[in-house]
């Protein structure tokens, strides 16, 4: 009979979960490419084990959902990952400047009063991680607002 199994993290918390065609394909407690292998009930729903499961001293726990994507199971309990949300910020403050470089071109067709309005604006998002530094949600930054 086909089973699934839960591939566990050292930190306790479940990254895939597989079906197998064979109950053999696995072995309970077996380390797999540095996940453990733990057999789980067939008609678990792999979603809810990965979201709300985790594993500590042997036995299954229930945990709270993730709630942004920034953050880490560490020592039974999320904990924001700053690094990887700003990288995020970061990431869309430069894909907004790079959509306005051409306003400061010296060939740009915008008059030199509009010119300074998007220097004025790119400004702004430079200053995005430092004027929102206690944000930990990504929809809590405050982006400036584009000229027209």
């Amino acid at each position: 009979m086909a089973c699934q199994w839960a591939l566990v993290a050292n930190n306790g918390e479940v990254q895939h979960v597989v079906s197998s065609a064979a109950d053999d394909d696995y072995t309970e407690g077996e380390v797999y490419h540095g996940l453990t292998a733990i057999k789980v009930a067939y008609d678990a729903d792999p979603l809810t084990l990965i979201q709300t499961q985790y594993r500590v001293n042997g036995t299954w726990a229930t945990r709270e959902a993730r709630t942004t994507g920034y953050q880490d199971w560490t020592n039974n309990a999320w904990v924001f990952n700053s690094t990887n949300f700003w990288i995020e910020v970061r990431r869309d403050r430069d894909g907004r400047l790079g959509a306005c470089d051409w306003t400061q071109s010296a060939d740009s067709p915008v008059s030199d009063s509009k010119k300074a309005e998007w220097a004025t604006y790119r400004t702004g998002i430079r200053n995005v991680p430092a004027s929102n530094s206690s944000v930990t949600d990504i929809d809590g930054i405050a982006w400036p607002t584009e000229p027209s």
